[in-house]
C-alpha cells in the first residue's frame, strides 16, 4: 500500500469528513434544531412519517443517555484526526496508521449493523442519513483495507518515536473532540428545553386604549380620502404594484416581521372560526373548574411532539393564573383503534390510551399522564401500560382486567371518533373553546385576548420573551 497509501487515506477521511457532517446534522435534528429538522425533513419526510424523526425520537436514539448520533460524529472526528497525522506522518509510517484506522472503522461497522437491526426489527423504520453514515464507513474502510498488509510491520512502526507521537495526537484529540461534542450536547439540551418553555409563545400585546377627543375639537382627516359612492375605482398604477412589491420583500426578509405576519394571519384564522362542539364530560382535565378558557389536546402517548407541548403547558399553568382548564383527549395513530389510519405511525399507542381511561377510573389520570410521557418507550404492549400504571400509583391487578373490559374500549372509540369527526389528522391538536388553533406559538397569546373577554388583566410576559 506504500505508494499509493496517501490517497488511500485521503478517500477514507473524505468519507469520514462526509460522515461526519451527516452524524451532526441528526444530531442538531434529534434536538429539533429548526433548520436541522428541515433539511433532515427534506430527505426523509415530514414529521411522525419521517423514519429519521421515528429514530431519533425512540427509546433506542440514546446511549448511556447520549445521542447515537453524536457518538457517531464523536467517532469520526476522531478518526478524521488520526488520518490526517497520518497524512503528516512519514510515508513508511502511513500503512501502520491506516492500519489503526481500518480496525476502528471494523468495530465502527459492527455497530452500524446492530443498528441496522434495531431499525428493521425494533423501531421498523429506517432512517436514511443513518443508512448513508454507513455508506460512507464502508467507503472508508475499503479504501483502507490494503493497510491489512501492513500488519507484520505495524507493530515496529508504531513503537517508534514518530509513530508513539502519532498515536498520542490521536488519542488526547480523541479526549479533546469527546469533550467538545459532550459540551456541544449540553448546549443543544439546554436549547431544546429553552425552545419547549417557549413553544407556546408570548402573551398578545396590549393595544394601548387612545384618548378622548377634547370638546368641540375636530377629527384629523386620514390619509387616504375615501372614495366617492359610485365612483370608479381608480388603477393602480406600476408604481403602486412596486411598492407593494417592496414591502412584501421586506417581510420576508426580516425574520420578526414574517413571524407577525403568520401571527397575525393565524389569530385571524382563529378569530373566525365556528366553535366545534366536543363533548367534555367525563374527560380528564388539569387546572381550575372556574377557569374561563376551555383548552381540549387530542394527544397520543407516543408522539414526541406531544411531550414537549405537555411539558410547555405543565410549566404554563403556574403563570395562567387560573385562566385556562386542559382537557385530554386520545387520539392513538395507531391502526389498531384508528379506523381511520391507513398505517399506524406508533404502534402501541392504542394501548397506552386504554391504560389512560383506565387511570381515569381511579381518579390518577394526571400521575398516569406524567409517567407515560416520562417513559421513554418506543412501543408498548399492556404488560407495559400495567407496569407503567403502577409505577404511577395507579392499583395495577385493577388495570390489568381494566384494559380487556369493553367499556374502556368503548370510552376511546368514543373519543377517537370524535376525533375524526372534527378533522383530526395529527397529534398535538388544540381547540381553545371550541375553536382549533392553527399554531401552537399563538397559544398564549390567544388564551391571553380570550381571557381578557371575560374580565381577566393582560398577562404578563414570561422571562426570556
Amino acid at each position: 500500500m506504500e505508494g499509493s497509501a496517501a490517497k488511500r487515506i485521503a478517500a477514507a477521511l473524505v468519507s469520514c469528513a462526509a460522515a461526519a457532517g451527516v452524524a451532526g446534522l441528526l444530531l442538531l435534528q434529534h434536538y429539533g434544531e429548526p433548520r436541522a429538522v428541515a433539511t433532515v425533513s427534506q430527505v426523509c419526510g415530514e414529521g411522525a412519517t419521517s423514519g429519521c424523526d421515528q429514530v431519533a425520537h425512540s427509546a433506542w436514539s440514546k446511549v448511556a443517555g447520549f445521542p447515537v448520533a453524536a457518538w457517531g460524529f464523536a467517532f469520526y472526528l476522531a478518526l478524521g484526526l488520526l488520518l490526517l497525522l497520518a497524512l503528516a506522518s512519514p510515508a513508511e509510517l502511513r500503512p501502520a496508521l491506516a492500519l489503526v484506522g481500518l480496525g476502528a472503522l471494523a468495530a465502527a461497522l459492527a455497530v452500524d449493523l446492530v443498528l441496522l437491526g434495531v431499525q428493521a426489527l425494533a423501531i421498523h423504520a429506517f432512517c436514511k442519513l443513518c443508512l448513508l453514515t454507513y455508506v460512507l464507513a464502508v467507503l472508508a474502510f475499503a479504501a483502507l483495507w490494503p493497510a491489512r498488509r501492513a500488519a507484520a510491520l505495524a507493530g515496529p512502526q508504531l513503537a517508534r518515536p514518530e509513530g508513539r507521537l502519532a498515536l498520542a495526537g490521536a488519542v488526547l484529540g480523541a479526549a479533546a473532540i469527546l469533550a467538545f461534542v459532550f459540551a456541544a450536547n449540553w448546549t443543544l439540551r439546554q436549547r431544546a428545553a429553552d425552545r419547549t418553555a417557549r413553544l407556546l409563545g408570548a402573551p398578545a400585546p396590549v393595544t394601548p386604549t387612545p384618548a378622548p377627543a377634547p370638546a368641540g375639537s375636530v377629527p384629523a382627516a386620514t390619509a387616504t380620502p375615501s372614495p366617492t359612492p359610485g365612483a370608479p375605482e381608480k388603477p393602480q398604477d406600476a408604481a403602486y404594484w412596486r411598492e407593494e412589491a417592496q414591502k412584501l420583500q421586506a417581510t420576508l426578509d426580516d425574520p420578526q416581521k414574517l413571524e407577525q405576519y403568520f401571527s397575525a394571519k393565524a389569530q385571524r384564522e382563529y378569530d373566525t372560526a365556528t366553535p366545534a362542539v366536543i363533548d367534555l364530560a367525563n374527560t380528564p382535565v388539569r387546572g381550575p373548574a372556574e377557569a374561563p378558557v376551555s383548552v381540549v389536546v387530542y394527544s397520543d402517548f407516543l408522539c414526541p411532539f406531544c411531550k414537549q407541548l405537555a411539558a410547555a403547558l405543565g410549566g404554563f399553568m403556574p403563570q395562567a393564573g387560573g385562566r385556562i382548564k386542559v382537557y385530554y383527549k386520545h387520539y392513538p395513530l395507531d391502526m389498531s383503534c384508528n379506523p381511520k389510519l391507513t398505517r399506524s405511525i406508533h404502534q402501541g399507542s392504542c394501548a397506552l390510551a386504554l391504560g389512560g381511561v383506565c387511570a381515569q377510573l381511579q381518579g390518577k389520570f394526571e400521575a398516569y399522564h406524567d409517567r407515560v410521557f416520562a417513559a421513554e418507550i418506543q412501543s408498548a404492549q399492556p404488560a407495559d401500560v400495567v407496569r407503567l400504571a403502577g409505577e404511577a400509583g395507579l392499583n395495577a391487578s385493577a388495570v390489568q382486567g381494566c384494559l380487556d373490559d369493553p367499556k374502556t374500549r368503548a370510552t376511546l372509540d368514543a373519543q377517537v371518533a370524535e376525533g375524526n369527526r372534527l378533522g383530526v389528522t395529527s397529534t398535538p391538536t388544540v381547540y381553545i373553546d371550541g375553536k382549533k388553533v392553527p399554531r401552537i406559538n399563538d397559544f398564549v397569546a390567544i388564551v391571553d385576548k380570550e381571557a381578557r373577554k371575560k374580565g381577566f388583566p393582560p398577562l404578563a410576559p414570561a422571562a426570556g420573551h
